[in-house]
């Protein structure tokens, strides 16, 4: 063969090397065309690591691609953004209770009754805080319970008891102060949460059993709360930087309060030396005076408008296995929804507080989160505290304001 038919012939070979490599190029190979792909919306403490994920994926051929969202309003406004153009927004999707009212009234969400085994339920804690109506609408992946954790150290050596009422507290935070050993000794939030902390604490269940408030009522402790909230701003017992940046873990994590607004399972962070300069000594608070709180749980539903919700629901039922469960609590301090888990943990001895634990346990009053109203009253407590602890408005303002608002969207929504 001359040199012409032989560079032909390599043109040829060259050539079809090239449509090989094109083909495989722009088609996904046979491997990743078998396996199905969900989307999981979340927040960041709702998020597995990457092995275990990929655990998931060999397992069951399914492979998840996570979408995180910064805090749960973010997420309740892509999710309603979605709904209203009658798209799925992910096949999974993360549901803080303060959000399964309105996902389920605007039926974002499905009912999964008739999609989730019973034995898998019976296998949860918290699973009717995600029913409205005897309709389940997410499957519980932790439990919350509202806390106040405190630097253990600082108490000892001022001498100081753990305080017991809120005047207790308010008073040695102020010689805290004084005695120039933290600026802020309080990090707490301008922001609903706040004020829900101490007016449940004081014995006010802000509302009665039709939903109307009580917070409003003169001498209540919702009344109460307000000033108390107030005042802590008002003699810089907190930072300013509350009103605008209202996250108060970062500030007690970095040493530079005493007392914090913080959660069931919060101490696997702040006693954490990688993630807490208040580590070894944090240690929970049993709320003061009558000691109610309430609880933040999370659940996973699924899209109403996903085209794989057998797939969706695998991977729920493997999220609340007894690995991934543990994984959340040490990798965010949130406490497993699986029994098994949590007893597991308490046999490891990783489980701290837990007597403390056990007793506020003693003592909740739920949010009426269920009502479909509830995330916009909440949105305007927000707001209207930041307005009050600017003085802008007096605390008698603000909760009247927060009253009439309450008649307002309950009529809106009849």
């Amino acid at each position: 063969m001359n040199k012409k038919g032989k560079l032909a012939l390599k043109l040829k070979a060259m050539v079809g090397i090239l449509l090989i490599g094109a083909i495989s190029f722009c088609l996904p190979s046979a491997f990743s065309m078998a396996k199905e792909r969900i989307i999981y919306m979340t927040t960041s403490w709702g998020v597995p690591s990457k092995s275990l994920l990929g655990e998931f994926e060999k397992q069951t051929g399914i492979k998840v691609e996570v979408t995180t969202i910064g805090d749960e309003k973010a997420l309740r406004d892509k999710v309603m953004t979605a709904t209203a153009g009658g798209i799925a927004p992910a096949d999974v999707i993360f549901v803080g209770i303060t959000n399964v009212g309105v996902f389920s009234s605007s039926k974002s969400i499905l009912e999964l009754d008739k999609i989730v085994s019973p034995d898998l339920l019976d296998k949860l804690i918290g699973v009717n805080l995600f029913r409205i109506e005897d309709r389940l609408y997410g499957v519980p992946i932790y439990q919350q319970l509202v806390m106040i954790d405190y630097d253990s150290s600082v108490l000892e050596k001022m001498g100081a008891s753990v305080p017991t009422t809120w005047k207790e507290f308010t008073q040695l935070c102020r010689e805290i102060k004084q005695r120039g050993i933290k600026k802020y000794p309080i990090t707490f939030g301008a922001r609903a949460w706040s004020w829900y902390l101490i007016a449940l604490s004081m014995g006010d269940p802000l509302f009665d059993k039709e939903l109307n408030p009580t917070f409003n009522q003169p001498g209540s402790g919702g009344l109460r709360a307000m000033r108390l909230l107030r005042d802590f701003f008002k003699e810089g017992l907190i930072s300013p930087e509350r009103i605008t940046s209202v996250n108060p873990h970062p500030s007690f994590w970095a040493g530079k309060a005493v007392f914090h607004q913080a959660w069931q399972g919060s101490l696997a962070i702040s006693n954490d030396p990688k993630k807490s300069k208040v580590a070894p000594n944090a240690k929970y608070l049993l709320l003061p005076d009558k000691h109610f709180t309430w609880s933040l749980p999370a659940a996973l539903s699924i899209s109403a408008f996903s085209n794989k919700k057998d797939e969706a629901y695998k991977f729920i039922d493997w999220f609340t296995q007894s690995k991934v469960q543990k994984y959340l609590y040490e990798a965010y301090g949130m406490f497993p929804a699986n029994k098994d888990a949590f007893a597991e943990l308490g046999k490891a001895g990783k489980i701290e507080g837990f007597d403390v634990m056990a007793e506020q346990a003693k003592f909740i009053h739920p949010i009426p989160y269920q009502a479909p109203w509830y995330t916009e009253f909440e949105s305007e407590a927000n707001d209207t505290i930041k307005r009050m602890v600017r003085d802008e408005i007096s605390p008698e303002q603000a909760v009247n304001h927060l009253a009439n608002y309450v008649y307002e969207l309950k009529k809106e929504y009849e």
